[in-house]
């Protein structure tokens, strides 16, 4: 009888202890007695003779079917699922469930799924590395053994070694810890001395990483093994025979051989030397698979012959002596197209595959293996299946069967390497996981299904070796047709140097670049020092995602990773001008034959520089050898990444040594220094060719000789920098170039060139100065050309070369001291100065760069100053804050214009005019009340900016051309001093009055003061649902006035975001089907409309739904309303999938609804639009729910050949409902012949008129003309003439027309006796003014006779309004009411070149221009329109708008977040999860707030649109890099919104536990959130627990809080009870006193309330304190109306005052 605990372990769930242990799992070889297992060593419960007669009883049965029914005592069976069936089949379902159980517990294939945790396994080593080997298995599984699972030896000797190194470590302190450390790792054992390729071992599955739960997002599969005999010998010591297979360590070496650790208790092995070849090979812990010889006593003999056929095992003492490596009998029991299945020992089921076999016809292994024999294989793995059963899985190849050492891979993929492509093979058969090809005569393949691909055929199927399986001696193919097209199959394959065209770039960083190459088959990295030629401070403005570049391989590491470079010096290199480094051996030829290669500098080091060749190979490039000039630096000649053309000077390939120079031949540097001796700076002008970029400055280089220079941005031309800049791009390397050299350096041979026109100029003329002499020569009032040198404090250095300046004091570079020279000039600016003074002594003279005639032009401007104010006298008389008169030029709906002066006007915005806006009689134009010349007076509160149209109220020096802000509010003129409404003094829920500005797509921009703005969302402006007027622009003219109250602060944009009326944020769930919605268009599609419903809610609307006619297409109905407000109605809401259907059609739409088919009759007619087209007809959109169809037959009374041109998706038609009987069958005719009938619903040749416009088809195209078939007629054609397809005459009408395009005409001349029509298809024709245009002309004529004074010398848009709008393209559908373009101030007529100015300018308005209107009008038509509007004005519409958006702020959440909503409203959910990474990567790292914002929109972001796992995983990334306290309070805060209580619950919960005891706010937010929702109970039960977890100096507050949100959102009973305990033990916090009071006064329970205020003045209380109390109980009782209780309390403050003043 075994022991019970050992039949306790066989009882337990086998998957429990997968983890927990070692020992295998328990023998189950007899289940038909009480013991299921045998123990090990002891005594067995059955004798070995019962043993065999179970064995021999069990063949049997299999060979005989003499099944019987096993006794109910035998075994408990598992409990399963009944189902009905099962119920119903009753006992007859035995025969299903036996065979259901002999296949679930045969394994077809070895893989990552069966290969669970105690799976004993036949591998051969593949692999040995530093640290473990790696353990091939059949079907190309592979396992790794860590030094730690070789043998108990093995570990011993490692934990020595542990030891000594400790030891060491003690004994040796003066040893530096990184020596030691290194020591130790070089002696850790070798392992190719343990172990050898090819080596058979048996192996234990500890860890197999695919079947654990994936918790890290790149989860890669891993199996680990053990080789410990103790774990894979799980043998008895009945099972230690002759012939047994067992794993051996060496534990010692004897003089006759060695002493083995077997695993088994109690035994020990040995192998005698005369059986190991050299006995100094095995070293203790050496672990091998041995074949057992002769047992005696407690000792057995192993040898190391595996191939002996005789090597088989008869017997086995329990399943689990049943182990990978032996040899065995199967019994056949079946043979099946995969293989054959049967038993070993009559006990365990094994299968042998048909790969295994070598025979993969069914016929053909039943002919070989018939059912009944054995079959003598050798196992290959012992596996565990889901009901703890064992398996085996066998072989009978011979590579297998004589367990041969050689590794067959290697010769194989000599024959045929990874790639080779078979152009032919044969299929053999086809497993359940495999397809067999036979290559050629001797060698056979697999192909696994996932590479089997699309195949035409299955005869001589073209393959391509992927590799080669050494255990099953099999080669891996595939015969995906895209596969083996492919041009390269591994990374590894593509060549080092190779040119790559069409990479596509996935992403963009500082870091590095990556790239999709060869169509998207492998993924490339760019380093940062090979994106460009010129260091790029933000490589994502050149380099956008998405677009192609050209590149070429730069290398290709160990791990397949490769590498490229977009450098243009690389890239473009010619293959047959210079040989590129891809090894040594590439090296050492171009070495031999003395040519020169490429390589880029990767490092400087104080004695030269590293450089990198392609292939990934390193060279030095000394400091002797980078020039012929000395180089004490290296980085003062070449820069990194700079790609150099070098020589290599030594290649030693053995030491991975290159050596190289950039030295050139001795005869061109002396060229070179006599070139540079004869240059002379200032006068020498030189043509030279661009051999480099950087951003900031081109490398240029004199041809033939090498010689070369620098010119640097701000010397390219006398232009501005920005200029210089755009010009820089512009200029590719190789253009030649001519400039002027101003500097140069002897000793380095580089110099200094400039390319602007007025030195050279003045260099050719010989008037540049270039010494002293020269400048002593010059007169003072001429002028001479320079350029700044250097900005300092003492002022401007202005040189004519690179060695001769002259200093400007700051008073002579400026108009006045204000000015801050650093920011009005900068290096190498081109200024034309004049010498001031000189001094001869010390050889230094002055400049000035104000010009003689200033002084002049000063005394002339102040003789003619007169000003409106009689009290102003000059122009420094109008100071900051003066109050002064003007006069009123113009009245703007939202601004009046003044003049102050001759030349000086000013702008009074409309906030600035009124205190109370009650008083505003026309509360839509606030202005109207002023008139032209009116005299009013204006205090001076700042500068308006003309370009910038901003605000300024920092003092500056008023000018000429100066536009002055002014305030004319009551209050503005009677205060001391001034300042308009600025964003630091507004805060949330303040309410301010805005005045209209500009409305931009569904955002209504206010001006709130001339430096504040506001935004109002369009759905905010509406007081119910159906109130949404027709025009937005119309109902809210500019200037309107319209009270707001800020909801939010933008201080990026310096505006607020502000609603008109209690706003309420509407979710999908609050959507009422039938109701009415505002609604946005935002897209309008072929067949649909996309409408923004606010609140990140998203409709669409179908034609069928959008439309009141069908005749009319959607891109003319709504192409020109995209941005405009609609009214839509609620067809439908998906909450689930977020889907909602709305509809646009009007109450009385002209195309009538069609929802069933009993809306229609048989011969009614109907109107419908094209669903698709089809070989038998056409399906026609009745609504978005019914189709309809019309045959072939019944689509026209002419005859169509190709029928199908005629007809397009979405095409309006016309037709007669020929039968409807049920919804999904209803047809049509669109015969005109039938349809028109008596009703005369289409119209003939005679009802058609000229001028008629119609839609139709191209039916014919000939030389003179294009035959037209007209929609919606009885069968009417027309012809359009040549010479009216267009204004101009076109040579091939065949090249413009084809049969079935899509046309529209209009009737130009008609004959109905003939049934002609003329047609013209001229553009001109349809686009005649209408009325309102033309009302709109004469309202210009009529504007033409106003003169206009104070003209103005400005070249400038000085249009001052306050946000930039963008004009509209549509000028009919704007009234004069509307909303103009520029309503700010103007100084030119360049606001006349808007066209919608012109409509909403009154006659007698009168701005400043410099002639009459009608000379701009002739400029009009060629005003282009600027897309680049401030981001305050005019929201991004588009990818490139955004991305636009982010180079120029990358640090904005605001704009990253947008640009997210914006993908989300396309449903690009994905993008928008990319962006939101990109700005993580992008933010500078300073910038948490920034950050912040970022992780909170990605958490709402996952939450709404992604998984719970999706949302785990951004939230555990935002608590590891920002406050983890924070994230777990918005991610709560986003549950509660959401929703999503349970979630909000158990995030609280832990919130709490985690940050419990130093956070009071997590335990009063955790009880606002259950009180909140009626989870009373637990409330308490947290504050408990809070109590508990906090400080004592934390409790009165956490107390407190709970109280408060008992009075607020729970029972105020609990409340008071919570406040009392408080004001018992603390009664001498007054604030606590205070707070019970408030909550009292809150609900209103008056009683109480005079109840707490007459026993806190008992309290010790300070006079304050006393006071505070008083008053406020006297307040209280006042607002009650309780005139009684009032005079009480002032009774008891008396008689309080009393006694303390007696008690003193």
């Amino acid at each position: 009888m075994a022991p019970s605990t050992k039949r306790k372990r066989d009882e337990e769930f086998p998957l429990a202890r997968e983890d927990a242990t070692q020992q295998p799992i328990a023998s189950s070889l007899v289940r038909n007695t009480e013991e299921v297992s045998f123990p090990r060593g002891g005594a067995s419960a059955l004798t070995p003779l019962e043993l065999k007669q179970v064995a021999n009883e069990a063949a049997s049965d299999v060979l005989f079917g003499n099944d019987k029914p096993v006794p109910e005592t035998s075994r408990p069976k598992k409990k399963k699922k009944t189902t009905k069936k099962d119920k119903n089949e009753g006992a007859g379902s035995t025969e299903s469930d036996s065979t259901t159980e002999k296949s679930s517990a045969i394994v077809h294939h070895i893989g990552f799924k069966n290969l669970k945790v105690g799976s004993y396994l036949l591998g051969q080593v593949s692999s040995i590395s530093k640290n473990d080997i790696g353990v091939t298995f059949a079907d190309g599984i592979s396992g790794y053994v860590n030094m730690a699972h070789i043998s108990e030896q093995f570990t011993t000797m490692l934990e020595d070694m542990d030891e000594d190194m400790e030891e060491k470590e003690n004994k040796d302190d003066y040893d530096s810890s990184d020596d030691e450390a290194q020591d130790k790792i070089n002696e850790l054992p070798d392992l190719h001395n343990y172990f050898k390729i090819g080596q058979w071992l048996r192996s234990y599955v500890t860890v197999n990483t695919a079947l654990e739960t994936r918790t890290k997002k790149n989860h890669k599969k891993r199996i680990e093994l053990s080789l410990e005999p103790s774990i894979v010998n799980t043998f008895a010591e009945e099972d230690l025979v002759k012939n047994c297979t067992i794993q051996c360590a060496v534990k010692s070496i004897e003089d006759h051989g060695a002493i083995l650790d077997i695993g088994v208790d109690g035994f020990t092995g040995f192998i005698s030397k005369s059986d190991v070849p050299n006995l100094n090979d095995l070293l203790p812990g050496t672990v091998f698979l041995g074949n057992i010889t002769k047992k005696s006593d407690r000792t057995v003999t192993v040898n190391t012959v595996l191939a002996n056929k005789k090597n088989k095992i008869t017997q086995i003492s329990a399943v689990d002596a049943v182990l990978p490596g032996q040899t065995v009998d199967l019994l056949c029991e079946e043979v099946s197209e995969n293989g054959i299945t049967g038993k070993s020992f009559g006990l365990v089921p094994g299968f042998i595959g048909s790969s295994h076999l070598r025979v993969f016809k069914q016929e053909d292994m039943k002919h070989k293996y018939a059912v009944g024999s054995n079959i003598q294989c050798r196992i290959i793995a012992t596996l565990t299946t889901d009901d703890a059963e064992r398996t085996l899985v066998l072989s009978t190849l011979p590579s297998i069967q004589s367990l041969d050492t050689s590794l067959s891979s290697i010769e194989a993929l000599e024959a045929f390497p990874i790639g080779y492509t078979f152009e032919s093979t044969k299929v053999l058969g086809v497993d359940s996981q495999y397809l067999y090809l036979k290559l050629n005569d001797d060698r056979v393949g697999r192909v696994h299904k996932s590479n089997v691909g699309t195949l035409e055929s299955k005869d001589n199927l073209m393959a391509r070796v992927l590799g080669f399986d050494a255990v099953d001696n099999i080669y891996e193919m595939t015969t995906n047709p895209d596969t083996v097209k492919l041009k390269y199959l591994r990374a590894s394959d593509v060549p080092v140097g190779e040119l790559l065209s069409g990479c596509e770039i996935i992403n963009v960083s500082s870091s590095g670049i990556e790239l999709k190459i060869l169509n998207g088959q492998f993924t490339a990295k760019v380093p940062a020092l090979h994106i460009s030629d010129i260091r790029l401070v933000y490589p994502e403005r050149k380099f956008k995602i998405a677009s192609k570049v050209k590149g070429r391989v730069l290398a290709v590491d160990h791990r397949g990773t490769i590498f490229v470079t977009l450098k243009k010096s690389l890239v473009n290199i010619e293959d047959k001008d210079i040989s590129l480094v891809s090894s040594y051996q590439t090296a050492e030829d171009i070495k031999s034959k003395g040519e020169k290669t490429v390589a880029s500098v990767q490092k400087f080091t104080p004695s030269g520089a590293i450089l990198t060749f392609f292939g990934g190979i390193t060279g030095f490039l000394p400091n002797a050898e980078i020039s012929e000039v000395y180089v004490k630096k290296p980085e003062q000649h070449l820069r990194l990444g700079q790609t150099v053309n070098v020589k290599l000077l030594n290649v030693d390939g053995e030491n991975h040594r290159i050596l190289a120079s950039c030295k050139i031949s001795s005869q061109k540097a002396q060229e070179q220094k006599e070139k540079i001796q004869d240059i002379i700076p200032g006068r020498t002008i030189m043509k030279v060719t661009v051999v480099e970029k950087a951003k900031e400055s081109l490398v240029v280089e004199v041809a033939d000789l090498g010689l070369r220079g620098v010119i640097y941005v701000g010397q390219l031309s006398d232009n501005r920098i920005e200029n210089n800049r755009a010009a820089i791009k512009k200029i590719i390397i190789g253009s030649e170039l001519e400039g002027l050299v101003i500097d140069k350096d002897t000793r380095t041979h580089i110099f200094n060139l400039s390319m602007k026109k007025s030195l050279i100029r003045d260099a050719k003329k010989q008037i540049l100065p270039l010494t002293y002499e020269d400048i002593q020569k010059t007169d003072k009032s001429t002028p001479l050309n320079g350029y700044v040198k250097s900005i300092s404090d003492k002022g401007i250095f202005v040189a004519f070369n690179g060695k001769f300046v002259g200093l400007v004091l700051p008073s002579y570079a400026a108009e006045s001291r204000d000015i801050d020279i650093s920011k009005m000039y900068y290096v190498n600016q081109s200024v034309t100065a004049h010498i001031l003074r000189t001094d001869d002594d010390n050889k230094r003279f002055l400049l000035t760069l104000r010009g003689p005639a200033d002084e002049k032009k000063k005394v002339v401007t102040e003789k003619n100053f007169e000003a409106i104010d009689p009290s102003i006298k000059s122009v420094e008389d109008f100071s900051f804050g003066k109050i002064v008169k003007c006069k009123i030029v113009g009245i703007k709906k939202n601004q009046l214009n003044v003049a102050l002066a001759d030349n000086i006007q000013g702008r009074i915005d409309v906030s600035e005019v009124f205190d109370n806006i009650n008083s505003i009689e026309n509360k839509k134009e606030p202005l109207s009340s002023f008139k032209k010349d009116e005299i009013i007076e204006a205090r001076i509160i700042g500068t308006h900016d003309a370009k910038s149209h901003k605000f300024s109220s920092s003092p500056i020096q008023v000018t000429k051309g100066s536009i002055l802000e002014l305030s004319m509010k009551p209050s503005a003129l009677k205060a001391k001093s001034y300042a308009p409404t600025e964003l630091a003094n507004v805060k949330v829920s303040d309410e301010l009055v805005g005045y209209v500005n500009n409305y931009r797509n569904d955002v209504l921009w206010l001006t709130i003061s001339p430096s504040l703005s506001a935004r109002v969302s369009a759905f905010d402006l509406l007081e119910d649902e159906e109130s949404l007027p027709e025009n937005i622009e119309n109902s809210f003219p500019i200037g309107s006035i319209i009270p707001v109250k800020v909801e939010g602060i933008d201080a990026e944009h310096n505006c607020v975001s502000a609603i008109t009326k209690a706003h309420k944020a509407k979710t999908i769930s609050d959507l009422v089907v039938s109701s009415k919605v505002p609604a946005r268009i935002s897209k309008v599609g072929d067949n649909y409309v996309l409408l923004d419903l606010g609140n990140k809610l998203t409709g669409i609307s179908f034609a069928t739904d959008a439309l009141d006619d069908y005749s009319l297409s959607l891109e003319d109905t709504y192409r020109k309303k995209i941005n405009k407000m609609v009214v839509a109605t609620i067809l439908s809401v998906d909450i689930e999938k977020k889907k909602i259907n709305l509809s646009l059609r009007s109450d009385n739409p002209k195309t009538p609804l069609i929802t069933s088919h009993s809306d229609i009759n048989e011969g009614d007619i109907v109107h419908g639009i094209v669903k698709r087209v089809m070989d038998k007809g056409i399906f026609v959109y009745l609504s978005s729910k019914i189709d309809a169809f019309v045959p072939v037959s019944k689509l026209s009374d002419s005859y169509l050949k190709e029928w199908k041109k005629f007809y397009k998706p979405m095409q309006p038609v016309v037709g007669k409902v020929v039968q409807c009987e049920e919804d999904s069958r209803i047809l049509l005719t669109l015969r005109e012949s039938e349809i028109n009938g008596e009703v005369q619903i289409l119209k003939n040749y005679s009802t058609i008129q000229v001028g008629d416009i119609f839609n139709g088809s191209v039916k014919n195209v000939t030389d003179f003309g294009v035959f037209i078939k007209l929609d919606n007629t009885v069968n009417c054609s027309g012809l359009a003439h040549i010479s009216e397809i267009s204004d101009e005459k076109p040579e091939d009408i065949s090249a413009l027309f084809g049969p079935g395009d899509r046309v529209k005409a209009v009737v130009i001349k008609t004959n109905p006796e003939k049934k002609q029509l003329s047609l013209s298809l001229k553009a001109s024709h349809f686009s005649k003014s209408s009325p309102v245009e033309k009302q709109n002309e004469k309202v210009e004529e009529d504007d033409e006779e106003i003169q206009f004074t104070n003209d103005i010398e400005s070249d400038d848009d000085m249009d001052l309004d306050e946000e930039e709008t963008k004009p509209k393209r549509d000028i009919t559908s704007m009234s004069t009411d509307g909303l103009s373009l520029s309503t700010g101030f103007d100084w030119t007529a360049a606001i006349l070149d808007q066209a919608n100015e012109a409509e909403s300018e009154s006659e007698e308005e009168e701005d400043f221009t410099e002639s009459k209107k009608h000379k701009h009008r002739r400029r009009r038509e060629k005003i282009v329109e600027d897309k680049t509007i401030d981001i305050n004005t005019r929201a991004p519409e588009s990818v490139s708008d955004f991305e636009r958006l982010i180079i120029g702020n990358p640090n904005s959440s605001v704009i990253w977040m947008n640009y997210m909503a914006f993908q989300l409203q396309l449903s690009e959910i994905d993008k928008a999860r990319e962006i939101a990474e990109r700005a993580l990567k992008t933010i500078n790292f300073r910038e948490e707030a920034e950050k912040l914002n970022i992780w909170i929109a990605m958490l709402n972001l996952e939450n709404t649109f992604g998984t719970s796992e999706t949302l785990d995983d951004v939230f555990k990334r935002a608590c590891q890099y920002m406050d983890s306290f924070t994230i777990h309070n918005k991610l709560i805060s986003i549950y509660q919104m959401s929703q999503k209580l349970d979630a909000a619950a158990d995030l609280l919960k832990a919130t709490a536990k985690k940050f419990g005891a130093e956070k009071v706010s997590i335990w009063v937010t955790w009880g606002d959130f259950l009180i909140t929702n009626n989870r009373k109970d637990e409330a308490a039960s947290v504050l408990s627990n809070a109590l508990k977890a906090l400080p004592k100096r934390d409790h009165i507050e956490v107390v407190k809080k709970f109280a408060q949100l008992e009075f607020v959102k729970g029972e105020p009973e609990k409340g008071r009870s919570l406040f009392e305990g408080l004001i018992s033990d603390a009664s001498k916090r007054i604030d606590i006193w205070n707070v019970y009071i408030d909550q009292e006064m809150k609900i209103k329970e008056k009683t109480k309330v005079e109840d707490l205020f007459e026993r806190v003045i008992l309290k010790k209380l300070s006079k304050k304190q006393a006071k505070f109390f008083f008053n406020k109980w006297l307040e209280f009782e006042e607002a009650s109306d309780d005139i009684k209780t009032s005079d009480y309390v002032k009774a008891k403050a008396t008689e309080y005052v009393e006694r303390n003043n007696k008690d003193e």
